[in-house]
């Protein structure tokens, strides 16, 4: 079966995990951005910028190849998703707890679908087809 044909085969847990997962990824770029270019953020060091730059750029990386490996059909994406959703979820209380909760509801559902798509049976099918095809 070829790369292009397989794609179009994918089931729609397997888009919608990917897709969150990017977006998520995406809102770490905007979160980079908006720290360079907030005028309240020059009260940290420059270093203490760059380094929060620097992780949020990391983890949207992260995201990104952990979205692709979903997509892919890689079975190391599972792991590496349940640990930063379930972070997710927990830092979503702090949201709450710090009156943002559109914030807070937005990590929360996110992680949760995430979570909740990485046990489907569809995604699971798609990981072990994957997996028996490589023969490995």
């Amino acid at each position: 079966m070829s790369q292009s044909s397989q794609s179009n085969n994918l089931s729609p847990s397997v888009w919608i995990v990917a897709i969150v997962v990017f977006a998520q990824a995406l809102a770490l770029v905007v979160n980079a951005v908006l720290t360079i270019a907030d005028p309240g953020s020059q009260q940290l060091p420059g270093t203490a910028i760059f380094f929060l730059v620097f992780l949020y750029l990391l983890g949207a990386v992260w995201l990104t190849g952990a979205g692709l490996g979903v997509i892919r059909g890689k079975a190391w994406p599972r792991g590496a998703l349940i640990v930063i959703e379930v972070l997710a979820v927990i830092v979503s209380i702090s949201y709450f707890q710090l009156g943002e909760p559109v914030l807070g509801i937005a990590l929360a559902l996110s992680g949760a679908v995430v979570l909740i798509g990485l046990f489907t049976p569809a995604l699971n099918e798609h990981l072990v087809q994957r997996r028996s095809s490589t023969g490995g």
